[in-house]
């Protein structure tokens, strides 16, 4: 099914186009220089090895991927105006995995971890992305992926990814709030009326102060939430259901304060990671109260997977037989759609991480 999210989408060679533009751009703090020389020599190679990634089937293709990525993460370090001269010189891959398990335990129960030295801590510094200090299964890291959800990796993921859309962006207010709609939230949010005799327009304030205590609980391990509030802190939360009858989720409104001249959309951009027009806001994967980002994830799932196809070639011959294993096709469709999403998400976060985009 065509989503909103796909008819937003730039096509890849666009955001390659675009990528290529930068390199005589003096981005952020590639401007000149040795970082000026990594980030042009980094995005290079990224466009040639996903290219390569482009051209070859899921034997390999999960270790030119990562590569790729691998440097798209070190243009995104060179142009970075959060690390020093020192700091952006990444060495060292930084995250480690458990292959071990893989064969007999399940793909998505391979445990993760980012370390402390090392390229993965340094770009998720730069993006102020949770580093990942504690272990993560790599099945919790695939369900937060954008659209991971078409073809799920079996085993359940404990973690979610909440979608934040402006609730009225046509309309412009004069307020210190700005508005949206937070989804897809469990249905079990929404507390029953316990005693028919009550009727539902009638709801005991022991009931609404555990759907609002229920909501708080909800939202606690998504840091970029910080602050949030009802549009009524005292009523019933005003949940709707989802817009079509296979959506069986909540929407909740919620409000965050911004300054005056701050618009609503740029308020509620600032709280979450956009990728093909869709704002996604991210739990933390660790006690560094910061969340989790999108490019960060990938570069986890692929890091894994590369090790996999490279030091496990018969386990990862069987995970990849459609006829084998019901992570067949999950991989495929993972790897495919890393083709596309990882360059645009680099684009975007080099555009953040030096100080021209949002």
């Amino acid at each position: 099914m065509t989503t909103h999210a796909d008819l937003q989408a730039v096509p890849i060679k666009q955001i390659w186009q675009q990528l290529r533009a930068l390199r005589s751009q003096r981005v952020g703090r590639a401007a000149r220089g040795d970082r000026q020389k990594t980030f042009n020599a980094a995005l290079e190679q990224a466009e040639q090895l996903f290219s390569a990634g482009s051209t070859v089937g899921t034997a390999t293709q999960p270790i030119l991927l990562f590569y790729g990525l691998s440097q798209l993460g070190r243009a995104i370090a060179a142009t970075s105006t959060e690390l020093d001269n020192n700091e952006y010189r990444l060495s060292g891959h930084g995250i480690s995995d458990q292959l071990n398990g893989a064969a007999t335990q399940g793909l998505a129960r391979v445990p993760v971890r980012g370390e402390g030295k090392g390229a993965f801590p340094v770009v998720a510094k730069a993006l102020k992305a949770s580093p990942m200090s504690q272990e993560v299964a790599l099945g919790d890291l695939w369900g937060l992926l954008p659209d991971a959800e078409r073809f799920p990796l079996p085993g359940n993921s404990r973690l979610q990814r909440l979608i934040l859309d402006q609730e009225s962006p046509h309309i412009i207010r004069v307020s210190d709030l700005a508005r949206g709609q937070l989804y897809p939230l469990p249905i079990d949010l929404q507390v029953s009326v316990k005693d028919p005799s009550i009727g539902r327009d009638v709801i005991p304030e022991a009931e609404i102060t555990e759907e609002h205590h229920l909501l708080r609980k909800h939202l606690e391990p998504y840091p970029s939430l910080a602050g949030w509030r009802l549009p009524d802190p005292t009523g019933r939360i005003p949940y709707q259901r989802g817009y079509y009858d296979s959506e069986t989720w909540l929407h909740a409104p919620v409000a965050f304060p911004k300054s005056s001249s701050e618009s609503e959309k740029s308020a509620l951009e600032g709280r979450a990671t956009e990728y093909h027009g869709v704002l996604s806001v991210y739990p933390s994967l660790d006690d560094s109260n910061l969340p989790a980002h999108p490019f960060m994830l990938w570069w986890a799932v692929l890091f894994t997977l590369s090790r996999l196809a490279r030091y496990e070639p018969s386990v990862w011959l069987k995970l990849t037989s459609v006829a084998e294993d019901p992570s067949a096709v999950p991989i495929e469709y993972i790897l495919n759609e890393a083709i596309r999403a990882v360059p645009e998400l680099a684009l975007n976060a080099i555009l953040c991480v030096s100080g021209q985009g949002g």
